[in-house]
């Protein structure tokens, strides 16, 4: 019997594994469905109406810091999702982290680089477990705002340091990357990685939002939602 259990268990692991992109995400946001991101900016705004999802930012805006209201924002939405903002200090910074979870060189700054991202994940994994807020669904915020360095190769292995600690941390996650297409290519030299992606458009128009689900695949992996903003961010399922 155990072993008929097991078999069973390990074949529905492979097919959902197999699934097509389209319809793992259909599970997760309903296509064209229309959702909200919030974080710390939006702390005193009042809640959207009926989403049809929502996307929480555990972070304060940059890595190593808190958004205050993660519990409260978090209790605006049935369908939740999680964003942890993203970055790379430099090598004086990631100094620190050289023990964990790769033992690290001074003079190997992309090993110093990853241990600085996935300390970064945990502590926003943490943090958000710290606030009764719990998701298995990830994006990795990836913009010029925060910190980066020249070497587009130390911020993907920053980020590669993220995207371990959410698998090594978290039970069955989806992990994807949100980004301007454009800023992506800065950042990490066009990283194509082949996670499902969420284009920004930094526009107030639903229907650039809606075009955006074609042909904005920055990262070589499919489009799943992309995003406008008007009172709040607004995001739309593809």
């Amino acid at each position: 019997m155990a072993k008929i259990v097991t078999s069973l268990l390990l074949g529905v692991i492979v097919f959902i594994c197999l699934l097509p992109a389209s319809a793992a995400a259909a599970g997760i946001y309903p296509a064209g469905g229309i959702g909200n991101d919030v974080s710390w900016p939006n702390c005193k705004t009042k809640p959207p109406t009926d989403p049809a999802f929502g996307i929480v930012g555990v972070n304060g805006g940059l890595v190593f810091k808190p958004n205050q209201c993660l519990f409260t924002e978090s209790h605006w939405f049935k369908n939740l999702s999680l964003y942890l903002n993203t970055g790379y200090a430099g090598k004086k910074r990631a100094e620190q982290f050289a023990g964990q979870p790769r033992t690290c060189s001074n003079n190997d700054e992309s090993c110093l680089a990853y241990d600085f991202g996935y300390n970064a994940g945990v502590y926003a994994l943490n943090y958000a477990a710290s606030q009764y807020v719990h998701a298995n669904t990830w994006w990795l915020d990836v913009e010029t705002v925060n910190s980066w360095s020249k070497n587009t190769g130390y911020n993907r292995a920053s980020l590669q340091g993220m995207v371990d600690a959410i698998k090594h941390n978290t039970l069955f996650p989806t992990i994807g990357f949100y980004a301007y297409p454009g800023q992506w290519k800065t950042i990490t030299g066009g990283w194509q990685n082949g996670y499902p992606n969420w284009a920004a458009t930094g526009d107030g128009d639903r229907k650039l939002a809606v075009s955006y689900c074609k042909g904005q695949a920055f990262n070589g992996g499919p489009t799943w939602l992309t995003q406008y903003t008007t009172r709040l961010d607004n995001d739309y399922a593809c």
